[in-house]
């Protein structure tokens, strides 16, 4: 191809004129004055070349290529990222940026279940304030259901902290999910422990029912959870007779709490536990409606519940004495009291000072 017809010197005559940035046929406005010459002079000898048959050389031809002109403007760099699409149907498509989707596995586990300055770990507030799908997710994701038993720095786990809150979904969540039953916090209790302390409320009898209430492969450790006593010797059957928890003391039953169990700081049972404060209400349940209960068990200090209510108005609840030694045998009856006036260190003092041996005033 020659010079002339990449380069066309005709400049058409209009009010419109190019701005400088040509997208058609090069111009001679590209081309300096001496070019120009250059090129006229070139037409001419070839002309009369033609003219004359002398063949034309081709050698003396100077063409100009695309790379050789040079617009002024360097655009190498900042499109050097740009590629062209083949496809010539969708190359003037806008294009269209597709964002990875982020969910809960795309965050780093170790955050979910790092304990924070507290011990709290994300399924420890989930579960204080309620949250059900939170709780949900956090038990989907887990990959070690160990993870949900982590507590805090007042021993609690995640299930002690529900149970507390008062929040029965969340309670049968963690349940189902494999939250131990067992965990004993700071002062030794397990979260059955934390539901029979506030049973008297309503969310708190359904907390306790989410822990009870049968569940595949729990059984046997809801047994040995029922039956577990605190750092005060406690079980739960006694602290629902302590607080005078009817209602919870029927569940813990129902569902295979120990009513026989004596506690770890007297030996005392619930029963004993019963007349002591007087309560005429459970102490007739537990003789008349609960078939495992043993009346006749005795105390570290040999007293039987029969024994303690003898000279209350819960005595007639008892029946007919069936034990002789219950009757014959006052001296013991003088240590059944468990007043201030009458408490076993005031006796020993009182004999002290009769026989004379030291002077304790």
């Amino acid at each position: 191809m020659s010079a002339k017809r990449v380069c066309d010197t005709k400049i058409p005559d209009e009010e419109t004129t190019d701005s400088g940035y040509l997208s058609g046929p090069l111009s001679s406005q590209l081309l300096s004055s001496d070019d120009l010459g250059v090129e006229t002079e070139r037409e001419d000898n070839e002309s009369e070349r033609r003219e004359t048959g002398n063949p034309v050389d081709d050698s003396d031809k100077k063409v100009i290529s695309e790379s050789e002109l040079d617009s002024g403007l360097d655009l190498s760099e900042s499109l050097s990222h740009v590629k062209l699409d083949e496809d010539t149907e969708t190359q003037h498509e806008r294009p269209v940026i597709i964002e990875p989707k982020q969910g809960v596995q795309d965050i780093p586990l170790k955050i979910l279940f790092q304990p924070d300055e507290d011990g709290d770990t994300q399924v420890h507030i989930a579960a204080v304030h309620g949250c059900e799908k939170s709780v949900g997710t956090l038990i989907r994701v887990c990959p070690d259901k160990r993870l949900l038993d982590i507590p805090n720095d007042y021993g609690h786990t995640p299930l002690h902290l529900a149970v507390m809150s008062g929040h029965h979904a969340v309670t049968r969540m963690l349940v189902l999910a494999g939250a131990s039953l067992d965990v004993r916090d700071r002062v030794g209790e397990t979260p059955i422990h934390k539901a029979v302390h506030h049973t008297k409320t309503g969310q708190h009898i359904k907390c306790l029912l989410a822990l009870l209430a049968p569940a595949p492969e729990l059984s046997r450790q809801q047994n040995s959870a029922l039956n577990q006593k605190n750092y005060n010797g406690q079980m739960c059957v006694h602290l629902a007779a302590s607080a005078g928890h009817l209602d919870t003391l029927r569940y813990l039953v129902n569902y295979g709490a120990d009513i026989n169990a004596r506690e770890g700081l007297a030996g005392s049972t619930a029963l004993h536990i019963a007349v002591r404060r007087g309560d005429k209400t459970m102490t007739k349940w537990l003789l008349e409606r609960c078939s495992s209960l043993d009346s006749s068990t005795a105390d570290y200090g040999g007293r039987t519940p029969r024994r303690l209510a003898k000279r209350t108005k819960l005595h007639a609840l008892f029946g007919a004495s069936e034990d002789s030694d219950d009757d014959s045998d006052e001296e013991d009856d003088m240590y059944d009291s468990d007043s201030d006036t009458d408490s076993l260190m005031d006796r020993i003092r009182q004999e002290i000072q009769s026989q004379n041996l030291v002077n304790v005033a």
